[in-house]
C-alpha cells in the first residue's frame, strides 16, 4: 500500500478492530494489489464522519484520485474534515465538475457530468436520476447490502441518539413508527429489543408483515393516526419521503400531546405545519447527533458497495439509467461481513427476516 494508506490505515486502527469492517479491508487489501481506479478522479459525497475514512482508504488503495466536496447538505464532522489533507484526500470546490467518477448521496451531484457515472448511495436520491441520466447510475440502496446499514445500523443508532439525549429507559412505553420499509423495520425490531409497546404507521396494510404484538394503524386514517400519535411516548419518521405526514399530522394534536417527534430520513418528513423546534435535532436525522451516526459494523459494507459500484461503471456501453448492483458483487461483501464480521449472526438473521 502506498504511504498515505498505510498512514490512513494506521490512523483508523486506533479507533476499529478488524472484524468492525472486514469488507473495506479485503478491499483496500485486494485493490492494493490490483490497481482498478488507478488515476481515476472520484468525487465521494457520503457524509463524512471518521468511519467513512476508511471507504476512502479503499478508493485511495485502488489507485483514485479522492475528492471530498467542501459544501454538502449532508452531516459532516469539521475535525474530520481538518484532516482530509494529511491523508491525501483532495476538496472539491462549488463547479468543479473535472470527476470520472460521482459516488453520490442524495442526488446532490446529479447535475454534473462525469465521464463514467454515478453511483447513488441513498434511496431519497433516486428521483434526482430517474428522468433522462446524463450517464448511467449505479443504486446502492436498491441492493440486499444496504439493509444491514439501514435495518440494523439506523435502528441501532436511533436508541443510541435517544441514550445521548439522557433517554436511558424505553421499557413499557409507546413508540409509533411511521414508515415500514428498511429503517422503520430496523427501529421496530430494536424497540422490541428494548421492551417497548410499538404501533406501525404505513399507507399500506403491512399489518401481516408485523412481528408479533405490533399494532398496525393506517396513516391515511387521519383521526387513528392523530389518536395514535397523541398516545405515544414518541413517534419517530421513517418513510424515505420528503413531507409524508403532511396534512396526516395534525398540529392540533401535538399542542395537547407531549409526545417527543423524531426524524430517521434524510428529508424532512413532518412537512411545514410540524416546525423545526417540535422536532429533535430540528428535524434532522436523529443519529446525527451522534460522534459516528452509523456504526461502523453496520455501515462498512455498504460503504464497500458504494465503491465497488464505482468499478461497475468501467464497463463499456452501459444504459444511461438506473441499475442495481449486479448480484455477485453483492454476494462476495455479504459473505466477507458474514464469515469475518462481528455481526455476522445479525447479518445471516436479517437476509432470513428481510425478504
Amino acid at each position: 500500500m502506498s504511504p498515505q494508506v498505510e498512514k490512513l490505515h494506521a490512523y483508523l486502527n486506533q479507533y476499529y478492530q478488524p472484524e468492525e469492517w472486514p469488507t473495506l479491508l479485503a478491499q483496500a487489501e485486494e485493490w492494493a494489489a490490483t490497481k482498478p481506479l488507478e488515476g481515476l478522479r472520484i468525487l465521494d459525497a457520503t457524509p463524512l464522519f471518521r468511519n467513512t475514512l476508511a471507504k476512502h482508504m479503499a478508493l485511495l488503495a485502488g489507485g483514485a484520485l479522492v475528492y471530498v466536496p467542501q459544501v454538502s447538505k449532508m452531516p459532516t464532522d469539521p475535525a474530520i474534515f481538518a484532516k482530509l489533507d494529511d491523508f491525501g484526500i483532495g476538496v472539491a470546490h462549488k463547479g468543479d465538475n473535472f470527476f470520472d467518477i460521482v459516488l453520490d448521496c442524495s442526488g446532490q451531484f446529479s447535475r454534473l457530468k462525469p465521464k463514467l457515472g454515478f453511483a447513488e448511495l441513498t434511496r431519497s436520491g433516486v428521483k434526482y436520476y430517474e428522468h433522462t441520466p446524463s450517464r448511467p447510475v449505479l443504486v446502492a440502496d436498491a441492493g440486499r447490502i444496504k439493509r444491514i446499514e439501514t435495518s440494523l445500523g439506523t435502528g441501532e443508532s436511533f436508541f443510541r441518539a435517544m441514550q445521548q439525549l439522557g433517554y436511558d429507559s424505553f421499557q413499557g412505553r409507546r413508540l409509533l413508527v411511521a414508515g415500514y420499509g428498511k429503517v422503520g423495520r430496523g427501529i421496530v425490531l430494536y424497540a422490541l429489543k428494548n421492551g417497548m409497546k410499538v404501533t406501525v404507521a404505513d399507507v399500506d396494510d403491512i399489518s401481516a408483515e408485523l412481528p408479533d404484538g405490533v399494532a398496525y394503524v393506517n396513516a391515511n386514517d387521519t383521526e387513528g393516526f392523530n389518536t395514535a400519535a397523541s398516545r405515544a411516548w414518541c413517534l419517530v419518521t421513517a418513510t424515505g419521503v420528503a413531507g409524508a405526514l403532511r396534512r396526516r399530522l395534525q398540529a392540533a394534536t401535538l399542542a395537547t400531546s407531549a409526545v417527543m417527534l423524531a426524524n430517521m430520513g434524510v428529508e424532512d418528513e413532518f412537512g411545514a405545519e410540524i416546525p423545526e423546534s417540535r422536532v429533535l435535532n430540528k428535524k434532522r436525522p436523529l443519529n446525527f447527533i451522534l460522534e459516528e451516526p452509523t456504526a461502523m459494523r453496520y455501515i462498512e459494507t455498504t460503504m464497500a458497495l458504494h465503491n465497488a459500484c464505482a468499478l461497475e461503471l468501467l464497463t463499456q456501453d452501459l444504459p444511461h439509467k438506473c441499475m442495481t448492483p449486479p448480484q455477485d458483487v453483492e454476494d462476495k461483501l455479504l459473505s466477507i461481513a458474514a464469515e469475518r464480521g462481528t455481526i455476522g449472526a445479525d447479518i445471516r438473521t436479517m437476509l432470513t427476516e428481510f425478504k
